[in-house]
């Protein structure tokens, strides 16, 4: 930063100055990254920031904020930074040990909800309808536990159980269950995919969920730095064809869930029309279709269990 007095690095400036510096720098959307770090550094939520733009910064506050301008301008996440991600307008604990949650994401449980409230309210003694009843989910590859604890605080009367290979993952989702109250609701399990749910006796549930792993091998060295150096690989990269995970998911979603329940799986751009192929050769899975993301890409397949007879 230049070297100025002071009484010169007001708010204002400090976002002005940074905004300009990873401009130059070709970090995306360079004032919101701005904002984020200063809003952190102060304890001040980012709209505060425009109430007090002229508000000089203290030097041990400049100091902190250099630091993770620094940081920032050589790769780390911002999200990694500040410690926090918002995902369905709620905050997330994250840390290096999960990925950070993507917008496409939430139309995981987006989906859910949809399909929730189109469910016919069943029939009460009597003739009259009454409220949609319990429902179960379970969410597999849950990282820091977004798409888990989402639907928990979504639906009330939603229990989730959430699996991943990583403890250290498992950790903070837990954690975020705790702060958004619905860690009564909300099981984790350690274990590779059903490996977990078998451990634990788990019962069929009425939506199975998943991001799992999808990126190829071969895409992993074109990603962009901040993801190569600094998100897990192991919670990104599947295999040679970057399919793999999302075939083992799909192979064994019929003994996970319900007559009639419904399978939801995050899939890589492009995916589309091989992982239909894969889930349609799938005993029990019918109903098979792909949901385009805000951009108009693959992102979730849909299927459905076919209820039994």
């Amino acid at each position: 930063m230049p070297d100025v007095s002071s009484d010169d690095w007001t708010i204002g400036r400090l976002i002005e100055w940074t905004r300009g510096f990873f401009e130059r720098g070709d970090i995306d959307q360079p004032r919101l990254e701005a904002e984020i770090l200063l809003a952190h550094v102060l304890g001040a939520e980012r709209i505060d920031l425009y109430l007090r733009y002229e508000d000089a910064v203290s030097e041990d506050e400049r100091t902190a904020f250099r630091d993770l301008v620094r940081r920032r301008a050589g790769g780390e996440p911002t999200r990694y930074l500040v410690g926090t991600c918002e995902f369905l307008s709620l905050a997330f604990k994250v840390t290096a040990d999960c990925l950070i949650p993507r917008p496409e994401t939430e139309m995981l449980v987006e989906a859910v909800l949809s399909r929730r409230r189109a469910a016919p309210a069943p029939l009460l003694d009597g003739g009259e309808t009454g409220p949609p009843g319990p429902v179960t989910a379970i969410d597999l590859c849950t990282g820091c536990g977004c798409v888990a604890v989402g639907l928990a605080v979504r639906l009330p009367d939603c229990r989730v159980t959430a699996t991943d290979i990583s403890p250290a993952a498992l950790e903070v989702a837990r954690t975020n269950a705790e702060a958004h109250g619905v860690a009564t609701r909300v099981t984790f399990l350690e274990g590779d995919l059903y490996d977990a749910l078998d451990a634990a006796d788990a019962e069929p549930a009425d939506f199975l969920l998943a991001n799992p792993p999808y990126v190829a091998q071969g895409e992993w060295d074109g990603l962009p730095r901040e993801i190569r150096e600094h998100e897990p690989r192991d919670a990104l990269v599947a295999g040679p064809d970057g399919t793999e995970c999302v075939e083992r998911i799909l192979k064994g979603a019929r003994a996970y869930l319900k007559p009639g329940a419904t399978l939801l799986v995050e899939i890589g751009a492009g995916q589309g029309a091989k992982v239909t192929e894969i889930a349609t050769a799938v005993r029990g899975l019918s109903g098979v279709r792909i949901l385009k993301d805000y951009a108009g890409l693959d992102r979730i397949l849909v299927a459905g269990r076919e209820s039994e007879c």
